[in-house]
This record gives structure tokens, C-alpha cells and sequence, in this order.
């Protein structure tokens, strides 16, 4: 809920009989986890949070929900097609540690390389990049990402929002995995899992791509 059971129209009622109605629905199977609030059926790998306070603060950007909650049926125009839930690889019971991974915001100055250098220093075995526009380094971030590359895997995203982050032999060379349209916050978490199986870059860029 975004507004507390004691505010005037408090959303939280509606938005758990919603929730219960799309798990019960048939038609929600086979489409992974669901987030539903404000009558609207989002995909748990496409939503954000993009309001502080507003009720309709879950969207999936450009890629749009999947359908609605109305009074007459749960109705879908859409579903996910990326790998998920029991189609996945990744066995959570199986992991007792998770490996370390930390995000970096990208900006105009060069200070991110001290960041890289510290968090390489403390054991982090991932860093995902939250790249300008298109997934995009400073000379400096991209040097530091260079140095620690035997030891750390790098992700690019995106703080941006919206769109993909591809593959740039640039990048490549350096040995980063493109995040695809996944948001800073969802590749590392997918990180957290790959590394939790291998440390070859093929396979990770292979994840990325399926997930």
C-alpha cells in the first residue's frame, strides 16, 4: 500500500483482494512473479518504484504492464518471456552465501575510480555500473574496472530508466557483461546469482541475456 490503513482512501484493502484475485486467476500461470497495485499487473523484472508517494507508483516503464485487475475479471494482454521462477537455473535453497556485490553511480567527475579501487580492496566480487546514458564510464572507472577485472566481475547498467544497455567491444575487451534493460538494483541482484554458480564471463553474458 502507499497510503496507511488510517489515511482517507487507503489503498492497501483493495490492493490485497487484487493480489489474491491474479494468484487465484488460471490465467496467471506460467507468468513468474506478479506485483499488483492500482488495478495494474506488473511483471516483477520490468517494475519499479517511481513515485515516493503516488498510488500508482509501480510501472514497468516503456515495456508497459501485462493487465489489469477490474471488477468483472482479471484480464491480460501480455506475458513475460524471459526465463523465471521454475524455469530457472538458480537453486536459492542450495546458496548459504550470497557473493558480494555493490552498485556504482556514474557521473561526470572521475572520483567512481577511488570507489572501484576501495570496494575491490574489501573482497566485492561484483560491481554493477550504473552508467551514463547507454551504459557509459569515465576514462578513470573504466582503468580501475580494467585493473580489477582478474578478480571482479563488472556489470553495465543504466540510470536512465528505460532501454537497453548492449554489448561495445570498447567495454568487451575490458571483460563487462552488458545488463541488458535490467535496472542497477536487478542486475545485481542477478549477478549475486550467477556468481553463485560460475565466474566465466561467457556464461554471465549468457544469464543476462536469458533473464
Amino acid at each position: 500500500a502507499q497510503r496507511p490503513a488510517t489515511a482517507l482512501s487507503a489503498d492497501g484493502p483493495l490492493n490485497l483482494v487484487n493480489g489474491v484475485r491474479v494468484a487465484a486467476a488460471r490465467e496467471s500461470r506460467g507468468k513468474g512473479v506478479l506485483v499488483v497495485l492500482n488495478d495494474e499487473i506488473n511483471a516483477a523484472r520490468d517494475v519499479t518504484k517511481t513515485n515516493t508517494y503516488r498510488a500508482e507508483t509501480f510501472k514497468s516503464g516503456e515495456l508497459g504492464f501485462l493487465g489489469y485487475v477490474d471488477q468483472d475479471r482479471v484480464a491480460y494482454y501480455r506475458q513475460p518471456v524471459k526465463r523465471h521462477t521454475v524455469t530457472s537455473e538458480f537453486d536459492v535453497k542450495a546458496i548459504r552465501d550470497f557473493a558480494k556485490v555493490e552498485i556504482v553511480y556514474a557521473y561526470a567527475e572521475p572520483a567512481n575510480a577511488i570507489v572501484i579501487d576501495a570496494l575491490v580492496k574489501h573482497g566485492v566480487r561484483g560491481i554493477v555500473i550504473a552508467g551514463t546514458g547507454a551504459g557509459g564510464m569515465s576514462d578513470a572507472e573504466k582503468a580501475a574496472a580494467k585493473k580489477a577485472s582478474a578478480t571482479t566481475v563488472f556489470v553495465r547498467s543504466s540510470r536512465v530508466g528505460n532501454g537497453r544497455v548492449i554489448a561495445r567491444k570498447e567495454y568487451d575487451d575490458l571483460g563487462m557483461v552488458a545488463a541488458d534493460n535490467l535496472n542497477p538494483q536487478k542486475a545485481r541482484i542477478l549477478l549475486m546469482l550467477a556468481l553463485s554458480k560460475t565466474d566465466d564471463l561467457t556464461e554471465i553474458r549468457r544469464m543476462f541475456e536469458e533473464y
